[in-house]
């Protein structure tokens, strides 16, 4: 059963779909907060309030004269300020201090609060009385919604109790007030602190902030669904355009050139999908470039095998050693290439081996001259060897030893008119490290500057032209690099252009080891 594809959404419509969630969410968040829970914050904050004047009051006592000047500015300052009305009286019921000069902040008519209520009765001063008896007696902290009766006097109960409000309900139409009594005692002294303060009805604010809301919900939706649509097309403008060309790199097209602006990600994002388009060019080049250089290193040898072959079997005579020697020698040389490219393509996938020993490297680089004895009777080359001492070093023998046989070979392929091929053996010793280095010098033309750091990638040449080498497949520098990376290896190339004293030299450094018991030779 095949799976259902879903469809994706675009940048632009998810876009604009996130800003709408998010516009909608703080519509509601400001509907919850200035409709729905307007009067229970605003309740709170009364309520939070005068426990903070309870508070403060209680602090001044403890360090100050409760009848002094401080104590009438601190109560007169927090009835003027939260609107509460602030009574404190003594031990006797007398009044210490008395906010803001006596002024009542309650509901309707001068004295219409439990503070401020009248006090020119007999049975209104006894009831007070009894009423702060009972909560200096209980000892704990009196508070609670009231109402004022039509009167405009706080009721009490025959018992001295204030009658509790029968509408609590601050977003209601009509006016509450709170009501806080505390019996304190400092030094012997006991300090009935009262507060009363009122709670103003919200239903009016409620509508007004509905109107308001449903003004700016409008504005701010459309607002969005503009600014959505903007915001999706300027930044999806670039990406598609990207996605577009990103399509021509896919069939082939390397001369694509993505472009895009505006955002840093996006900046870098093409940045790096032009430098992915040119490395990519690069490959296909060197993949074009290499089956041709390995198609022509193929044809030859098979061509002069197939070609001594047939004249030794149709002319009479011809079959001497001369002519199969060199069969075997293309042979040879078609196992070589085989086996460099096998070599090479195990070191670029990393799933080539590495079997550490320690060994002379001298003796490893005399036996590998060694090689070349008939090229310098035959063909005329000098290769010399110069070196000081016997070093000794751990690392992969036959890995290390093709490194040296390919260095030697690419220096014979391009050494100059004196054939000269020249392998110096140095050993430098920096804060008690002793390491040795390893150098192949010919004196050819040299290698120019723009084309040094090319000058280890399979197959390149100089001028372009494909040359068969002397000796090896021209796959050796290649494989060079892959097998001193793997050693940690330093590595490097120097050259020169000078008409005179030109030529090039590769080298490479490896930390020398103390001789083992055993050494492989």
């Amino acid at each position: 059963m095949t799976k259902r594809k879903i469809p994706q959404i675009g940048i632009r419509w998810k876009l604009a779909a996130y800003l709408a969630i998010f516009v909608s969410v703080l519509l509601l968040v400001l509907w919850l907060f200035q409709i729905v829970f307007l009067g229970d914050v605003y309740r709170n904050i009364k309520v939070n309030q005068i426990y903070t004047a309870a508070e403060t009051i209680k602090a001044r006592i403890t360090i100050a004269n409760p009848k002094g000047n401080a104590m009438a500015q601190l109560t007169d300052t927090i009835a003027a300020d939260d609107q509460i009305c602030v009574l404190v009286l003594d031990d006797t019921f007398r009044s210490v201090s008395e906010g803001s000069n006596h002024t009542c902040y309650s509901i309707g008519a001068a004295n219409s609060c439990f503070v401020h209520q009248s006090a020119g009765t007999l049975l209104n001063d006894l009831l007070r009385i009894r009423f702060l008896t009972t909560v200096r007696q209980s000892g704990e902290v009196y508070f609670r919604d009231m109402s004022p009766d039509a009167g405009h006097t706080t009721s009490l109960t025959t018992d001295g109790t204030p009658r509790p409000s029968a509408v609590q309900n601050p977003s209601s139409d009509r006016e509450t007030a709170m009501l806080y009594v505390e019996y304190f005692t400092h030094r012997d002294n006991g300090y009935y602190i009262i507060l009363n303060s009122k709670v103003t009805p919200v239903s009016s604010t409620v509508q007004t902030l509905q109107y308001e809301l449903v003004i700016i919900s409008v504005l701010f939706i459309v607002a969005a669904v503009i600014m959505a649509l903007v915001l999706s097309a300027h930044i999806s403008a670039p990406i598609i355009k990207i996605n577009e060309r990103a399509h021509q790199l896919a069939t082939g097209d390397y001369n694509t050139v993505f472009e895009g602006s505006g955002y840093k990600e996006i900046a870098e994002l093409r940045d790096t999908l032009n430098y992915a388009a040119r490395e990519l060019s690069k490959v296909e080049g060197f993949r074009r470039e290499l089956i041709a250089n390995v198609s022509h290193d193929l044809r030859t040898p098979l061509t002069m095998i197939t070609g001594y072959a047939e004249v030794m079997r149709d002319l009479p005579g011809e079959n001497t050693p001369e002519n199969v020697q060199v069969i075997i020698d293309e042979g040879s040389r078609l196992t070589t290439l085989v086996n460099d490219l096998l070599d090479l393509s195990k070191l670029q996938s990393g799933t080539a081996q590495m079997t550490l020993t320690t060994f002379s490297l001298t003796e490893c680089i005399k036996t590998i001259n060694r090689r070349y004895q008939k090229l310098k009777e035959n063909d005329g080359y000098d290769i010399d060897f110069l070196y000081d001492e016997d070093v000794y070093v751990t690392a992969d023998y036959p890995k290390l030893g093709q490194v040296i046989y390919n260095l030697v070979n690419n220096a014979i392929s391009y050494t100059g008119a004196d054939k000269k091929v020249t392998i110096r053996q140095t050993v430098t010793n920096e804060n008690g490290v002793r390491t040795v280095c390893i150098s192949v010098t010919d004196t050819g033309m040299g290698i120019s500057k723009e084309n040094l750091e090319f000058i280890w990638d399979r197959y390149f040449k100089e001028n372009k032209a494909h040359k068969r080498a002397v000796v090896g497949t021209g796959l050796g520098l290649s494989i060079v690099k892959g097998i001193l990376q793997m050693h940690h290896a330093q590595f490097g190339v120097d050259t020169s252009e000078d008409p005179i004293n030109h030529g090039s030299t590769f080298w490479f450094a490896l930390p020398c080891s103390d001789a083992p018991d055993d050494p492989v030779s």
